[in-house]
């Protein structure tokens, strides 16, 4: 019988063959690792012997399993994120042979309950994040730029973790995203304060964070530096070293700068796609057109914006509701 080890690491490459996207593949990764495989270890399962009703009760496991950050109860949508890798897994190894059926086929994810984006920032709050940067510094700079980013396309913290220097069109002030959620490619505009912090950043900024890597590997091997030193990152946004930024440093980022600014709510890389959206719907536009800024699948995912305009809803409601009127009458 394979081992655990040996199906999951051909899972992975299975996904890799199909292009899936580096964040998806990373993803299935911790999730398989983290999660499935524990619990196959706890119950003494191996996957070519588990049951529908074994996955079944992996999802009602998942349920009482604490978050890696803050402990604190796992909710449904994070469970069914779970779960869809773990179908993913046993589809596979039917495709390929490995099992006769498919054990998943029949197990449903839990109904997810329609919540609306939290933390939205307010116009003011969200200027007032952004032009407290100190740009005088090469990190300023680069986190004003990313924040400038995030604020204008209400990009992805993994996708503008990938973007490459030649996804910029600063010409027509153009941003193009691939592999986005569910490997879709999207070119999204940018605002001119974006634009011009690109420009900046891409000119001046980033060579200088190149210049660093450089430095440091001249001091590793020598003053040529080796073939490691002509091996630059064509990465958008680096690290102090000229690295690829961490997958959890973007999170840091916007959290410091929320900090310093004196915002006082819980900020995250996602409030600022809320934030982005939200801000274009309560200015009029058009709702397919936020939905393909943000490259939602689905409009019914980009309508939950709308229900964040019930503060201007209620200034109406206020002022010309007929009860309302006789109120102050």
């Amino acid at each position: 019988m394979k081992s655990i080890e040996l199906l999951h690491g051909r899972y992975l490459r299975s996904l890799r063959r199909k292009n899936y996207a580096p964040g998806t593949i990373e993803d299935a990764d911790y999730n398989l690792s983290r999660h499935l495989r524990r619990f196959l270890d706890e119950t003494k399962l191996h996957p070519l012997k588990v049951t529908t009703a074994a996955l079944r009760r992996f999802q009602s496991w998942l349920l009482h399993q604490p978050k890696k950050r803050g402990g604190g109860a796992r909710g449904v949508a994070n469970g069914n994120r779970i779960l869809t890798q773990a179908k993913g897994f046993f589809r596979f190894l039917k495709v390929e042979g490995y099992r006769r059926d498919n054990p998943a086929e029949k197990v449903e994810n839990a109904r997810e309950p329609r919540s609306l984006p939290r933390n939205v920032l307010t116009p003011q709050e969200a200027k007032r994040i952004i032009d407290s940067v100190d740009t005088s510094t090469v990190l300023g700079y680069r986190d004003r730029t990313i924040l400038e980013v995030f604020y204008a396309t209400g990009i992805r913290r993994n996708e503008l973790r990938n973007l490459r220097v030649e996804n910029v069109n600063l010409e027509e002030g153009l941003l193009r995203i691939n592999e986005g959620k569910g490997g879709h490619d999207r070119v999204v505009p940018l605002s001119r304060m974006a634009s011009r912090f690109l420009e900046n950043y891409i000119n001046a900024v980033r060579g200088e964070l190149l210049g660093m890597k450089k430095a440091e590997l001249r001091m590793k091997n020598g003053k040529s530096g080796g073939i490691a030193a002509r091996k630059e990152s064509n990465r958008l946004f680096l690290s102090l070293r000229g690295r690829p930024l961490d997958r959890n440093i973007l999170g840091y980022i916007v959290k410091k700068r929320a900090r310093l600014a004196g915002v006082d709510r819980k900020i995250s890389c996602h409030v600022w796609r809320h934030t982005c959206a939200t801000h274009l719907l309560k200015n009029n536009a058009n709702l397919r057109h936020v939905q393909a800024l943000l490259g939602h699948k689905s409009l019914a995912t980009t309508e939950r914006y709308l229900h964040l305009t019930i503060t201007d809803l209620k200034a109406a409601h206020r002022r010309c509701h007929p009860r309302e009127r006789e109120r102050h009458a």
